[in-house]
C-alpha cells in the first residue's frame, strides 16, 4: 500500500499546456488528402493542438518550384513558383484553428547539387547555389506574408531541415547529404531569406535527431552573427542504444555502396539493428527523455528549446497502455523545461502505413481514425487545469501530479503507474487523502489501462473487428469515486494496474 497526502492549500505553479503547442504529421502532400484533414480536425478539436509540423513543403510533389529559363541569371526569371498546393494546405490549417510550424525541406530537384535521397525520391543534397536557396526561402516567406498577413505569420515558426545529423556525404541513407558545416550554411542562407521579409519572424534549427549538434549550432550562430530564435531538436527514449547500432549500419551500408563488402553483411547488420530496437528497452531508464531535455537546455545556453519530434517508438506497445503512460509521465516531468513539445505524430495516415489497423505506427490515431490509448492519454491531459502543485509524488513506479482547476472548483490527481518495457512493474494500491478542502461535491475517475481506453486489446483478441467497434471500445468512461469526506478531508483508495493512468477529479 502506498500512502499519499495532499494539502489543498499547498503552493502551486503555472501549468501551461505546452504539449498542445504543436503536433507532428507526415508530409506536406499528405495534408492535401481528406483522411489527413479529417484526423487533424478531430485532434485539434479534442486535444487542443495549435500548430502542426510536417516534412516536405519544398518537395517536388508539392509542385512549388521548376525551371523557367535555364540561361537566366535573375532568379525571378530563371525559376517559376506555384503556390497552389501550399496555399491549399495552409488555408486548410488556418480554417480549423491550427497554424503551420514550417519545416524547410527537402531540396527541390532543380536546386539539388547531388543525387542523395530519402523516402524514395526526396532530395537531401545541399543546394548547388546557396543564393538560389535563400531566394526560395525568401519568396516562400514573402508569399505567406502577402496571403495571410504579417501579424499572422509572425506567430509561425520556421525550422530549417530535418535531422541533418543522420546521413552525410556519400551515405546511402539519411536526411542530409552534406556535412555539418554545409548544414550550418544552409541554415544561415534560409534564415537570411526569412529575416529579409521581416526581422521578427522566428527561425531555428538544427532540428537534429538524438539531441545532437546543439552546442555546435549555438556556437556557430553566435560566432557568425547568424540569427537564431530557438533551438529545435528531436529525441526518442531508445536513442542512446539504437543510435550506436544505426551508426554501424550506415557505415556498413557505405562500404556496400562502394563495393567493399558483401551485401549479405548488410542484411546481417539490418537484422541486428531490428533485434537491438526490440531489446533496447531493457537499457532505457525510466524518465529517459526528461534527462535528455535537461542536458539539451544546458547546451542551448539560454535559447528556448523546442522538441519537434518525440514518441515512445516501442513498436506495438506504443499503441497500448504503455504508450499512454510513457507519454503522460514524460510530459508531466517536462513541465517548466520547454515551451513546445511536439508529439510525432497525430495519425498513422502516412506513406509507410501498414495493412494492419494496429502495428506500432507513430500516430495517436490509426489509419482509419481509431484513437489509441495514447490519444486517450492526451485527452486526459487536455482536461487538466492551469495550476500544478509544486511537489510531485513518486514511490516505486507510481507518480502523482496534483493540479488545481479553479474554474471548475476542482482538484485533479493524475496518477501514473509507469515503467520501461522489460523492467519490473506491479499493480499498485494507493491510499489517498486530500486535506483542507473548502467543501466536497463529488469525485470522478477516468482510466487508461489494459481494460480501459485500450482498443488494441480488443483488436488483438478478435479476428474481425469493425472500426466502429474499436472506436467505441477506446472511449474513456467516467465513473464515481467512493470518497469519505469529513472536516475538510477527503479520503479514498485507488487501485492502479501496471502501465495504467487514472485521472481523479474532486469537485468542491
Amino acid at each position: 500500500m502506498i500512502n499519499y497526502t495532499l494539502d489543498y492549500k499547498s503552493s502551486v505553479k503555472p501549468l501551461p499546456h505546452f504539449w498542445e503547442t504543436c503536433v507532428g504529421s507526415s508530409f506536406a502532400v499528405s495534408a492535401l488528402h481528406e483522411d489527413y484533414r479529417t484526423h487533424l480536425t478531430k485532434c485539434v478539436r479534442e486535444l487542443g493542438f495549435k500548430y502542426v509540423r510536417f516534412h516536405g513543403i519544398f518537395d517536388d510533389d508539392m509542385g512549388l518550384l521548376c525551371i523557367a529559363d535555364e540561361n537566366e541569371i535573375d532568379f525571378d526569371k530563371k525559376f517559376m513558383l506555384s503556390f497552389e498546393k501550399v496555399d491549399s494546405v495552409f488555408d486548410f490549417l488556418l480554417s480549423i484553428g491550427v497554424r503551420p510550424y514550417v519545416e524547410f525541406c527537402f531540396m527541390p530537384e532543380v536546386l539539388a547539387s547531388g543525387t542523395t535521397t530519402i523516402f524514395d525520391n526526396r532530395k537531401t543534397s545541399p543546394p548547388k547555389d546557396y543564393d538560389a536557396w535563400q531566394w526560395l526561402c525568401e519568396r516562400f516567406t514573402s508569399h505567406c506574408v502577402e496571403r495571410y498577413g504579417l501579424g499572422e505569420v509572425r506567430q509561425w515558426f520556421f525550422e530549417v531541415w530535418n535531422e541533418p545529423n543522420i546521413g552525410g556525404v556519400g551515405q546511402p541513407m539519411g536526411f542530409w547529404g552534406g556535412t555539418q558545416e554545409e548544414y550550418f550554411k544552409l541554415y544561415k542562407y534560409a534564415t537570411l531569406g526569412v529575416k529579409n521579409v521581416d526581422s521578427r519572424l522566428r527561425t531555428g534549427g538544427p532540428a537534429t535527431s538524438t539531441n545532437a549538434w546543439i552546442p555546435e549550432f549555438v556556437g556557430y550562430s553566435r560566432e557568425n552573427s547568424v540569427p537564431v530564435d530557438f533551438v529545435a531538436t528531436h529525441h526518442y527514449p531508445t536513442d542512446d542504444v539504437i543510435g550506436l547500432a544505426l551508426e554501424k549500419l550506415i557505415s556498413v551500408g557505405e562500404q556496400v555502396k562502394a563495393g567493399k563488402t558483401d551485401p549479405e553483411l548488410m542484411a546481417q547488420y539490418m537484422q541486428e539493428f531490428q533485434d537491438t530496437k526490440e531489446n533496447a528497452w531493457e537499457r532505457v531508464p525510466r524518465g529517459a527523455l526528461t534527462e535528455m531535455t535537461k542536458r539539451a537546455i544546458k547546451e542551448a545556453d539560454g535559447l528556448p528549446v523546442y522538441y519537434t519530434e518525440w514518441n515512445s517508438w516501442a513498436g506495438l506497445s506504443s499503441d497500448g497502455p504503455f504508450g499512454a503512460s510513457f507519454a503522460a509521465k514524460t510530459i508531466m516531468d517536462t513541465v517548466g523545461l520547454v515551451d513546445l513539445y511536439c508529439y510525432w505524430h497525430f495519425s498513422d495516415v502516412t506513406e509507410d502505413s501498414q495493412e494492419k489497423e494496429f502495428y506500432g505506427g507513430m500516430g495517436l490515431l490509426t489509419k482509419h481514425g481509431v484513437p489509441k490509448a495514447t490519444y486517450r492519454g492526451f485527452e486526459l491531459l487536455h482536461e487538466l487545469g492551469s495550476e500544478m502543485y509544486a511537489e510531485v509524488f513518486n514511490q516505486n513506479t507510481i507518480d502523482i501530479y496534483s493540479v488545481k482547476k479553479p474554474e471548475a472548483h476542482a482538484v485533479q490527481l493524475l496518477v501514473i503507474n509507469h515503467q520501461s518495457l522489460n523492467q519490473e512493474i506491479n499493480d499498485e494500491t494507493i491510499d489517498i487523502e486530500i486535506t483542507g478542502l473548502p467543501s466536497f461535491t463529488k469525485a470522478e475517475i477516468k482510466r487508461i489501462d489494459e481494460n480501459n481506453g485500450n482498443a488494441l486489446k480488443f483488436f488483438e483478441n478478435n479476428d474481425a473487428c469493425e472500426i466502429s467497434e474499436l472506436i467505441e471500445i477506446s472511449k474513456l468512461k467516467t465513473e464515481p469515486v467512493n470518497v469519505k469526506f469529513s472536516n475538510g478531508n477527503a479520503k479514498f483508495v485507488l487501485d492502479l494496474p501496471k502501465q495504467g493512468i487514472a485521472l481523479v477529479t474532486i469537485y468542491y
